[in-house]
């Protein structure tokens, strides 16, 4: 068989690399490892671009601003993974002249719009993909389809962390209680400002607890600002070695205001950190309330600070949830996010090396 025949070509025009992008590139990777013939649509120069280039037989078609530029590769062979939606207009054009054969991936808690493109792009899929029960009930509400989602679950991203930079990193906040939060620094989304409110609460009075914020994003000059008026917070912005971040917390605070999942969460769950989260979109999925951590409901800023001060004082309560994510992120490995995606590419009719 012609391997461009079976060849899965995926599509991410994202600029930014968030936890979508991270997960497409752990698809990728993985495929590569397995044989897979892969194709990948992206944005000239997005950190996704960079990052995939060193994948084994993966041809990147980088495309610039304009998604309408990537029409032209969707006439290939093979089936299409739409990671993210910026292409779907591009994609219904392509239709007009001929039925495709794709794959959406539906990562956002909001619900779709309910228009015709939308309507027209997600009955016209072969498979459409949910992270979380939420995503897909989101999706149902929305649009009337006679197609039922599958739920596969994203995965941890079995960070790295090197001894001495945590080390380092410890050496500087010595003696301290560190909760940290990891996420696009955007209070819109990920609810930053109630880690500014539960820091301003403690400080006088647990000196010892202190907040790490890492992540960039439009709301990072603000968040800088502020942070200058607490001595219990700091804003330490991007960061490549985000492993080592995860080595140096005690626990992983997530107040998301919308979310569809948050993977950040599974990497958490793999460094055995007890998790304060929104009782929010897919997170009650990951998150057990009194079991692998807390679910609490946005801006709830005493119900924080309560749960947070039980994993402070109490050992036996915060060793128990410590050895309950560990083994709990074992149900989210890229081994079985990958299986699952090859038994859809199988159904669309995509083999290794084209067997």
């Amino acid at each position: 068989m012609d391997k461009n025949l079976s060849r899965v070509t995926h599509i991410n025009l994202a600029s930014g690399f968030r936890g979508g992008e991270r997960q497409t590139l752990l698809l990728m990777d993985a495929l590569s490892e397995r044989g897979f013939n892969q194709s990948l649509i992206c944005r000239k120069n997005s950190d996704l671009h960079k990052k995939a280039e060193r994948i084994k037989n993966l041809e990147i078609n980088a495309t610039g601003l304009s998604t309408i530029a990537c029409i032209r590769y969707f006439f290939n062979k093979g089936a299409l993974h739409f990671h993210e939606s910026r292409a779907f207009f591009a994609l219904w054009l392509s239709t007009l002249f001929s039925r495709k054969n794709y794959l959406i991936t539906r990562r956002v808690q909001r619900l779709p719009k309910n228009n015709v493109l939308n309507s027209s792009i997600y009955q016209g899929a072969s498979f459409i993909v949910a992270l979380t029960h939420n995503i897909s009930e989101n999706i149902d509400k929305s649009l009337d389809l006679s197609l039922d989602c599958q739920i596969i679950n994203s995965a941890h991203s079995s960070l790295s962390f090197n001894e001495l930079n945590v080390e380092k990193i410890k050496s500087e906040f010595r003696g301290k209680f560190v909760v940290g939060h990891i996420g696009a620094l955007d209070d819109s989304h990920k609810g930053q400002h109630q880690i500014f409110s539960l820091a301003e609460k403690m400080q006088k009075i647990h000196p010892n607890i202190i907040f790490l914020l890492v992540g960039g994003g439009r709301d990072e000059k603000e968040f800088l600002k502020k942070a200058k008026k607490l001595s219990n917070l700091k804003v330490i912005g991007f960061v490549e070695n985000v492993g080592d971040y995860m080595k140096v917390f005690d626990v992983f605070l997530f107040p998301s205001r919308h979310e569809g999942l948050g993977s950040i969460l599974l990497d958490a769950l793999a460094f055995g950190l007890p998790i304060i989260a929104s009782n929010m979109g897919g997170i009650p999925e990951i998150i057990e309330h009194n079991n692998n951590g807390y679910l609490v409901e946005v801006d709830s800023i005493d119900d924080y600070m309560s749960w947070l001060l039980i994993l402070f004082s109490n050992k036996e309560i915060y060793e128990k949830i410590k050895v309950n994510n560990i083994e709990k992120s074992k149900n989210y490995t890229v081994d079985q996010m990958t299986n699952s995606y090859i038994e859809i590419y199988k159904q669309m009719g995509v083999q290794r090396n084209g067997r």
